[in-house]
C-alpha cells in the first residue's frame, strides 16, 4: 500500500516543479522585460561610462556636456596622451594634433547613445549590464582614425629635440641661470621617430592616456667620452644679436655669449653617473635682441625731423611734396642703398614737377624741381640719426635756413648725388609727408640695442664741422666722430 501511494504521488510532485519553474521562466522574462523597458526609458547614461577619463555615467546629456567642457573637451588643445621622453621632455598629443575633434555637446549625445539601438531592445539591457560591470571609455567610438601625418610629425620633431639635448650640449634658458648641460651617457638614450611613431599611434588606438617612453639604460653601460676642450671651442663665444637674414627674409634669433672652465668642466664629468644631467657653471651673457620674430620690423621710429615750408611759393611745395611721396615707404634691406635721384627721378614738367627757387652755379634761379633739396636734407638728417652710413653727401652753396648748419644735402639731375647705405642687421623703411606747412620724414625699423644719436655742430665763419654722437639706451655717450665739414659762402 504504501508503495501504491509513493507511485501515485510522484508524478504530482513533478507537476508542482514543473510549474514552479515555469512561473520562475515566466517571472524572469517579465523581469528582463521590465528592465529592458526600464533601460530603454532611461534618460542618463549608462553607469561607468567615461570618454577620455571623464566620467559621464548617469548623467543626462546637459549634464555630460557640461563635465566635459569643465574638463577642457571643447576646442583642439585638449590633451589626450603624454608621452614621457628622456631629457626630461614629453610629447602631448592634443585631440586636434590627433585629429579627433568633437565638440563636448557631440560626445554627450554619442555618449549617451552607447548600446541603444531602437529595433534591439535586449541587446540594450545586455549592453547596460556590461558597461555596469566593466565599464567603457567612448572615446574609440567618438573619434574618427588617428591623424597620422600630424602624429608622424609630432613624433619627428620631439625626437629631434631629444637626440640634439642627449647628444650636443646647451645653454640652460632658465632665467638667471648660468649653466651648460649637457648628459652623460646620452647616447644610449637617443630614439628612433619610427619607434616613437608606432608607440604614439598604438597608445592613441587604445586610448592610454599616459606612455613611458624613456629607454632603461643597461647596468653594464659605458658612456663616450666627451672633449671638453673641444665642447669649448664650439660652444664659447661672445652675444650675438638676433638679425634679418636677408636670402631667407626671415628674423634669426641671437645667440647668448658663453664661457666656462674647461678644468672644471672635465671634474664634473669624470664625478657623474651615466645618464645624468651635467651643469657646468658658466658665464652666460644675454645680447641686446635674443629671440625676435617678425614683430619686431619696423617696430621702433629710428628717426623724425620735420621742417617748415614756411615761405615757399605754390610750386615749390608742389614739388616738395611730389619727391616726398617718391620716397614714402622705400624699404632698404640691410646692406642696401638709397640713391635720392635714383628714386625721386629726373625733375621734368612732364614728371609733374614745376619751377620753383632753387641754387644753381652760385645763384638763386628759378628750375624745375626747386625746393626738392628741402626733403633731400630732411632725409639725410634723419639718416645721421638712425646712425646709417653716408656714402655721398654735399652741402649747398649757400646756407639753408629750414635746417641746422652742416646738416643740409644738395643734389641735382646728374650730381650732386645723395646716397646712403642701411648698415644695420634689420630692414628699415622711409615714410615722408607734407602736412601743416612742413615736410616731415621718419626712419623707422628695429632699435636691437636701444642707442640713440645726437647731432652736434661747430662754426667758425661760413665753416661748419659737424659731429654725430652715438649714446646707449642709458644716455652714456658710446662715440662721438667727426661727421662732415661743410663750407658756405655768402650772397655776395
Amino acid at each position: 500500500m504504501d508503495n501504491e501511494k509513493q507511485t501515485t504521488q510522484q508524478p504530482g510532485r513533478r507537476k508542482r516543479r514543473l510549474g514552479w519553474i515555469a512561473t520562475g521562466a515566466v517571472i524572469l522574462v517579465l523581469a528582463l522585460l521590465l528592465a529592458t523597458a526600464l533601460v530603454g526609458q532611461r534618460e542618463t547614461i549608462f553607469p561607468r561610462v567615461t570618454a577620455e577619463g571623464v566620467r559621464l555615467g548617469g548623467m543626462t546629456v546637459t549634464e555630460a556636456a557640461a563635465a566635459l567642457r569643465e574638463a577642457g573637451w571643447d576646442g583642439p588643445d585638449h590633451t589626450i596622451l603624454t608621452a614621457q621622453l628622456p631629457a626630461e621632455k614629453q610629447i602631448s598629443i592634443t585631440s586636434g594634433t590627433a585629429g579627433w575633434v568633437v565638440s563636448a555637446d557631440e560626445a554627450a549625445k554619442k555618449a549617451w547613445q552607447y548600446g541603444r539601438t531602437p529595433d534591439h531592445p535586449f541587446s540594450n539591457f545586455i549592453a547596460y549590464v556590461a558597461s555596469a560591470i566593466t565599464g567603457l571609455d567612448i572615446g574609440s567610438h567618438i573619434a574618427d582614425a588617428p591623424d597620422t601625418e600630424a602624429i608622424r610629425q609630432a613624433a619627428d620633431t620631439a625626437v629631434e629635440q631629444v637626440n640634439k639635448a642627449l647628444l650636443g650640449a646647451s645653454v640652460d634658458e632658465t632665467p638667471g641661470a648660468q649653466a651648460v648641460c649637457l648628459y652623460k651617457g646620452g647616447e644610449l638614450q637617443t630614439l628612433e621617430a619610427d619607434a616613437v611613431y608606432d608607440n604614439l599611434l598604438f597608445a592613441l588606438q587604445r586610448h592610454e592616456s599616459q606612455l613611458d617612453l624613456v629607454p632603461a639604460i643597461p647596468a653594464d653601460a659605458q658612456a663616450e667620452q666627451r672633449d671638453m676642450a673641444e665642447l669649448h671651442y664650439y660652444l664659447c663665444d661672445e652675444p650675438q644679436n638676433a638679425y634679418f637674414d636677408t636670402a631667407t627674409q626671415t628674423v634669426i634669433s641671437g645667440k647668448p655669449g658663453v664661457a666656462f672652465d674647461v678644468d672644471e668642466a672635465e671634474r664634473l664629468w669624470d664625478a657623474a653617473q651615466i645618464g645624468d644631467l651635467i651643469r657646468i657653471p658658466a658665464t652666460i651673457t644675454e645680447p641686446a635682441l635674443l629671440n625676435a620674430d617678425e614683430t619686431v620690423l619696423y617696430a621702433d621710429l629710428l628717426s623724425q625731423k620735420s621742417t617748415s615750408l614756411g615761405g615757399s611759393s605754390a610750386n615749390r611745395v608742389g614739388n616738395v611734396s611730389l619727391a616726398a611721396s617718391r620716397i614714402d615707404n622705400v624699404v632698404l634691406m640691410p646692406g642696401q642703398s638709397f640713391s635720392y635721384n635714383d628714386v625721386v627721378g629726373q625733375r621734368t614738367i612732364e614728371a609733374g614737377f614745376r619751377e620753383a627757387g632753387a641754387y644753381a652755379d652760385g645763384r638763386v634761379v628759378q628750375e624745375v624741381g626747386g625746393g626738392i633739396c628741402q626733403v633731400s636734407s630732411t632725409l639725410y638728417y634723419c639718416a645721421l640719426t638712425a646712425n646709417l652710413q653716408i656714402d655721398q653727401r654735399t652741402n649747398h652753396y649757400f646756407s639753408v635756413g629750414y635746417i641746422e648748419p652742416g646738416m643740409d644735402a644738395t643734389v641735382s639731375w646728374g650730381g650732386p648725388e645723395f646716397v646712403f647705405t642701411n648698415n644695420r642687421t634689420f630692414p628699415i623703411v622711409i615714410r615722408a609727408r607734407v602736412e601743416n606747412g612742413a615736410v616731415t620724414v621718419e626712419i623707422w625699423g628695429t632699435n636691437v640695442d636701444g642707442s640713440t644719436v645726437s647731432m652736434s655742430y661747430a662754426q667758425s665763419g661760413m665753416s661748419v664741422v659737424t659731429y654725430r654722437g652715438v649714446y646707449d639706451r642709458d644716455g652714456n655717450l658710446i662715440s662721438k666722430n667727426e661727421e662732415a665739414r661743410s663750407l658756405y659762402h655768402t650772397h655776395d
